[in-house]
């Protein structure tokens, strides 16, 4: 049906494709008339990319109702409508069980633009010469319907898992062309939900960030990244799954609290560890967003 919607409006609204835009003021490949320079189906550019937000979402965990909430806020509604350029993409990527490389997007479109006049974005407004305001709305709205469809659905499913693989999606979505986040995205950004603590056969960051006197037997400080690659087979893993052209690559990290399986003074050192093991990647553009407390938190 919304394809259907789209290819209508296309239809009946098409005119000249001169532009109303200064094309200085608009990233290159955007769509300058949505009926004709846009894919009907991801709402993307056809030709060239604008750039591609990526959120992985790790369900490998429970989440209580305060932790839900406060990341709905930031990775769904107003958080991508009004802080996500027109025409670039944005993707959602559960952890959860499933193997990296069977793991498939959750949602993959791109942001369409907004109608409305926008110093942020200069490009949201319409282009008189060639779009309809009344058609482009229309297909703002069912932009936004989809969006909400999935945000709706999206946490339902939670839950511990038996692994935590969060290395391996991190590396799968930096090297594998299938996820569409490769160098020839003119940005990118990487957003990892989690509460960064990988459990796999190979690294299982339960036992390396525990002190032998540790009480409850829970993680309470990570060693160094250095001690982690002493053994010849991490760093081996490491060495050969190493990302290529990661320059114009930001990542947001937003700490989840699992106070039920952590120390509350993991923190620092966890963020450390992490901090060495993307800078082993060259990754070097981060930035740390913490939880807010709740009743449930870490005191």
């Amino acid at each position: 049906m919304r394809k259907f919607v789209i290819l209508f409006i296309s239809f009946l609204f098409f005119s000249s494709s001169v532009m109303a835009f200064k094309a200085k003021d608009m990233p290159e490949n955007y769509p300058m008339c949505f009926s004709t320079d846009m894919d009907n189906k991801s709402f993307c550019p056809l030709n060239g990319k604008i750039g591609h937000k990526l959120f992985i979402v790790d369900f490998t965990s429970r989440w209580n109702k305060a932790q839900v909430d406060w990341i709905n806020g930031r990775i769904f509604g107003k958080a991508i409508e009004d802080n996500v350029a027109p025409y670039k993409r944005i993707s959602y990527l559960k952890m959860d069980n499933t193997e990296p490389n069977s793991q498939k997007f959750s949602y993959s479109s791109c942001r369409f633009k907004s109608g409305k006049k926008s110093k942020k974005f200069p490009g949201d407004e319409v282009n008189e010469k060639c779009e309809g305001r009344g058609p482009l709305l229309t297909v703002y709205e069912t932009w936004k319907a989809d969006f909400k469809e999935v945000e709706n659905n999206f946490f339902q499913s939670s839950g511990d898992s038996e692994q935590s693989q969060l290395i391996e999606y991190i590396l799968n979505v930096l090297k594998e062309p299938k996820f569409n986040f490769l160098s020839d995205n003119p940005e990118r950004e990487l957003i990892i939900v989690s509460d960064m603590m990988q459990y796999t056969n190979r690294i299982d960051l339960y036992k390396f960030c525990k002190t032998p006197l540790v009480s409850n037997n829970e993680p309470n400080k990570c060693k160094t990244f250095d001690k982690l690659i002493k053994n010849k087979k991490i760093k081996r893993y490491f060495d050969t799954r190493k990302p290529e052209n990661v320059e114009n690559l930001k990542v947001s990290i937003f700490f989840m609290n699992h106070a039920y399986q952590t120390k509350c003074n993991l923190e620092e050192s966890l963020e450390i560890l992490w901090e060495d093991i993307f800078a082993y990647w060259s990754i070097t553009n981060i930035k740390w967003n913490y939880e807010s407390d709740n009743a449930q938190s870490c005191t």
